[in-house]
């Protein structure tokens, strides 16, 4: 697959490119995926320079709901792969989620929320598997949240966020995020 500039570049300025895109690419075959099961466009923004991550906008070009406000529209998403074992407290996967992306995420000045896909990849994953985006989509190894609206952090790395084990990230999660963002719905933020 032909690379556009915007995938090659790095998310963060000065911080050099990862070599190993295994995640990256793995995590956007993912999402591309889920998009076309859910009858919408996926197309890169970029790709995070730790090999962990990408974002992407989800293209909605359809009325999902007959109070819709807005029948084309864009979604950002921003996708994080571990395979390391992630602490699960009550019902919630507990990951350390990098404090510029945390308050990108929770920013309220934005007029859509953006969210962000948790891809738990199994603790063996090396990169040279032959896991495939059919195999997380089938295993339900995604899961999404909405910040838009968390309260600011004091942490100055990374702080942790909790996804619900039942936000499980499927085409159909996928349409009922747009059809809520369609007719102007919130997404409240817990932790």
């Amino acid at each position: 697959m032909v690379q556009t500039p915007a995938e090659l570049q790095p998310a963060y300025p000065g911080v050099a490119r990862v070599e190993d895109v295994s995640k990256v690419r793995l995590g956007r075959d993912y999402l591309r995926l889920l998009a076309a099961e859910a009858h919408f466009d996926c197309s890169s923004i970029c790709q995070h320079s730790d090999g962990c991550g990408v974002d992407v906008r989800i293209e909605v070009r359809e009325r999902l709901d007959a109070q819709a406000r807005v029948t084309e529209f864009g979604l950002d998403f921003q996708l994080r792969a571990t395979s390391r074992k992630i602490p699960v407290v009550d019902s919630k996967l507990l990951f350390p989620l990098e404090v510029d992306r945390y308050e990108s995420l929770r920013g309220v000045a934005q007029d859509r929320p953006g969210f962000i896909v948790l891809l738990n990849l199994p603790t063996d994953f090396d990169g040279s598997d032959a896991l495939a985006a059919e195999d997380l989509v089938t295993h339900r190894l995604g899961r999404w949240l909405c910040l838009h609206g968390a309260p600011q952090t004091s942490n100055t790395t990374a702080t942790p966020v909790r996804f619900p084990t039942w936000n499980v990230f499927t085409a159909a999660a996928l349409r009922e995020i747009a059809r809520r963002v369609s007719i102007g719905g919130r997404f409240f933020h817990e932790q």
